[in-house]
């Protein structure tokens, strides 16, 4: 195989109903350069190494799969830093997780043509896709903007969630910097960290308003079911609200106090996102009516009911998470 301009980077764990349309989606890409897929399985004890190996013995040109004898997530190493980052060879990293798959074959095309044409940026994002994991349907979206842009830092500090994590193609040699940045260290969420990183570093990041890729809610051993499944759901967000706004203000040091208006904004924004979390529906009407109006209509749903029809609103999740 040619020497890979692009390094897809799959980290996986207990994922084997999922993984095979992951890499199918990688397979499907059409492209004018070489790429690899690298794959890292974390002990999965459900078939997914097999499945990931099986690929590899079907690709060997095109597939490498990492595995390991014992769970190394749970002993502080991550994935991409620890086992594939070093390993690649692309010029360039493209990320997506076990359990979400790219939906457009020339994803990494149009994101490989941005990067080339302006040096400068960081990394190239897009619109996805939330689908219900348990029948694929298609359940919401998430659009940054309303046509490809420069993506702004301060619109991205207001905002947890911007891009799926599956729409990430960035340049090597910067993701590596974030690496061994100030940002990496803290315990905020690692898409969210990337996002304010890229977005202040260099030329920033360019946004492509085309969805390119799914994430799928509620997947078996995802975090987002885990979470809202957990008793202890209400401790998780609040301490998840004070690792956010640690990490604005390590933003704010960061780009020398720059931008610190757009950091007080942000940590605003935070507290809209808190106050979602614990889907607290009078606080949002009363300190935020008009971000409120801009949720989309299942999520204003989803609130309303928590706060107003609480066992419909369990019966409703239960039948979204039923597999």
């Amino acid at each position: 195989m040619e020497q890979p301009l692009v390094s897809v980077m799959c980290a996986c764990y207990n994922q084997v109903d999922y993984l095979a349309d992951a890499l199918e989606s990688f397979l499907a890409q059409k492209t004018s350069f070489p790429f690899e897929i690298l794959v890292n399985d974390d002990c999965s004890t459900d078939g997914t190494a097999e499945l990931a190996l099986s690929y590899q013995e079907r690709y060997p040109d095109r597939i490498r799969v990492v595995t390991h004898a014992e769970n190394q997530y749970s002993q502080g190493r991550m994935a991409c830093e620890c086992f594939l980052v070093p390993i690649a060879r692309g010029r360039y990293a493209a990320l997506c997780e076990g359990d979400d798959y790219w939906t457009d074959p020339d994803k990494l095309q149009r994101q490989f043509d941005i990067m080339e044409a302006d040096p400068a940026l960081t990394a190239c994002v897009h619109a996805s896709v939330n689908v219900v994991a348990s029948t694929g349907r298609r359940f919401s979206t998430l659009h940054f903007y309303d046509r490809d842009r420069h993506v702004d830092l301060a619109d991205t500090m207001q905002r947890v969630q911007c891009f799926a994590t599956n729409s990430l193609f960035m340049r090597m040699d910067d993701l590596k910097a974030y690496f061994a940045s100030p940002l990496r260290p803290l315990p905020a969420d690692g898409d969210h960290k990337l996002t304010l990183y890229f977005a202040s570093t260099r030329g920033g990041m360019y946004y492509l308003d085309r969805e390119m890729s799914a994430y799928r809610l509620f997947a078996k051993n995802s975090m987002n079911r885990s979470l809202m499944s957990s008793d202890k759901h209400d401790e998780i967000v609040r301490r998840q609200h004070d690792n956010r706004v640690a990490l604005l203000h390590a933003v704010d040091d960061y780009t020398g106090g720059a931008r610190h208006e757009d950091v007080e904004r942000g940590i605003d924004g935070m507290d809209y996102a808190l106050a979602k979390d614990l889907r607290d529906y009078r606080e949002l009407k009363r300190r935020w009516p008009e971000r409120l109006k801009k949720e989309s209509f299942p999520s204003r749903v989803n609130l309303w009911l928590y706060a107003y029809a609480r066992p419909l609103h369990r019966l409703v999740y239960n039948l979204y998470c039923r597999l």
